[in-house]
């Protein structure tokens, strides 16, 4: 009696070895679904590791942003090449997927029928696929949701701005909130404010530009000066507040949400973003 043999069986198998998804189809069905037989019959016939694309990163795809009153949802996929970002039935599950969880709340990356489905085009087509992430924001009575999506569908953004009390023009509020959406794409913060970066990470920081050939010979209290100036330096690339406003360089973010604060009588505060760039952590 002939073994199923499941897409994600040959994605394992193709993963593990970079073997081609024929090949590794083939494999399977020699083997009964036998996954270290596989293996081996790949070896013998010197098909193994050949063109192992496990190691490669799938630096291309799509990301799709939508929003249902007040749900907003984004979806990154991605695969290996821009021919096939732009595939109608990749684009298609990419929007299907985003339609769904919008209906309901669920993570598109640890889905096993999303999974399944983009194994499926994975397979047909022959390359590489993963969903890669998902997240989904949601409008309260005293918040507001910033979105962006970029003209190529690679790049997007969303952002959760509360206030005190109702803004008295709420349209400027919004306006800020797609500004430092578009401001999160641009100039790809990590964090909203200092505070919330890891301590880890700032030691990290410091170790690193102490081994820096700059800070040889120094005396502790320069390199201690030194050490200060370039975290500084990090707190303005990486924290959104710290950052230069893109539409304005005379300010800095924070600068710019106070502004507008006392422009709609009320206070805004950045409670979250998330920006996810094809190809970039």
């Amino acid at each position: 009696m002939a073994v199923t043999i499941t897409n994600d069986q040959i994605m394992s198998l193709r993963n593990q070895t970079g073997a081609g998804i024929m090949d590794c189809k083939a494999a399977l069905k020699e083997s009964n679904g036998d996954m270290q037989k596989a293996i081996e019959i790949l070896r013998k016939k010197g098909l193994s590791g050949l063109a192992k694309r496990s190691g490669r990163t799938m630096k291309e795809g799509i990301v799709v942003l939508k929003n249902n009153d007040s749900k907003y949802v984004m979806v990154e996929l991605n695969c290996e090449t821009d021919f096939v970002a732009k595939n109608d039935e990749f684009v298609k599950l990419a929007n299907e997927i985003a339609n769904e969880m919008l209906a309901k709340d669920f993570d598109p990356s640890k889905d096993e029928k999303a999974k399944e489905k983009l194994n499926s085009i994975a397979i047909k087509i022959g390359e590489n696929m993963q969903i890669r992430r998902g997240v989904t924001y949601k409008k309260e009575s005293n918040s507001i949701i910033g979105y962006y999506l970029h003209a190529d569908n690679k790049k997007a953004a969303l952002i959760k701005v509360s206030f005190s009390n109702k803004p008295i023009d709420v349209s400027k509020a919004e306006e800020l909130a797609k500004n430092l959406a578009m401001q999160c794409v641009a100039m790809g913060a990590k964090w909203v404010k200092k505070e919330d970066v890891p301590k880890e990470v700032i030691e990290k920081e410091k170790e690193i530009y102490k081994e820096g050939s700059k800070t040889q010979g120094k005396s502790e209290i320069a390199l201690n000066k030194m050490l200060e100036g370039r975290i500084n330096k990090f707190y303005q690339e990486m924290c959104l507040m710290e950052q230069v406003y893109i539409r304005d360089t005379k300010i800095t973010i924070k600068k710019y949400i106070e502004n507008v604060s006392n422009e709609t009588q009320t206070t805004l505060t950045v409670e979250r973003f998330e920006t996810f760039i094809v190809g970039v952590e």
